[in-house]
């Protein structure tokens, strides 16, 4: 569990966590967002996660391609013209059930962030971020070796 403070400490401490998956590993739509992503020639991801009591989070923050760092909006606008901007799935419906029906960008930015979640429990196990003790971090996801690093921030 990588940066984690019991309740009543002022400071972090920091364990080093490490993962690893692959895509047949992946839930149905988090795998579809893995092709469109390798398909863009994206090489690793960078997510952050959070969480404390009773849920744990984690959101897209980037990608990395082979000469170049995209970051979270700019990817987002630029998949919302693809396929993940029309993408629909239960888990989607159920999440915008009383918001309304989601824009393109608000379609992309779910899906990665279901990536997101997939990863980091491939990283952080099931149940991350439930305890007594708050948590963050971030971490990268190597998407052509499968392979997933914690990033100890200073």
């Amino acid at each position: 569990m990588p940066y984690f403070k019991y309740r009543g400490k002022r400071k972090y401490e920091y364990e080093l966590a490490s993962g690893q998956f692959n895509r047949e590993n992946l839930d149905p739509d988090s795998r579809q967002v893995f092709d469109v992503l390798r398909d863009l020639g994206v090489k690793v991801i960078y997510c952050r996660y959070n969480g404390g009591g009773d849920e744990g989070f984690a959101h897209f923050s980037g990608v990395k391609l082979e000469d170049r760092i995209i970051e979270f909006d700019d990817l987002k606008y630029q998949l919302a013209e693809g396929s993940l901007g029309s993408k629909t799935s239960q888990y989607l419906r159920s999440y915008y059930h009383s918001l309304g029906e989601p824009s393109p960008e608000q379609r992309v930015e779910f899906f990665l962030d279901l990536l997101a979640s997939s990863l980091a429990t491939f990283l952080l196990g099931q149940g991350y971020g439930t305890g007594e003790y708050s948590m963050k971090g971030s971490f990268r996801a190597n998407l052509e070796t499968g392979e997933i690093t914690d990033e100890q921030r200073q």
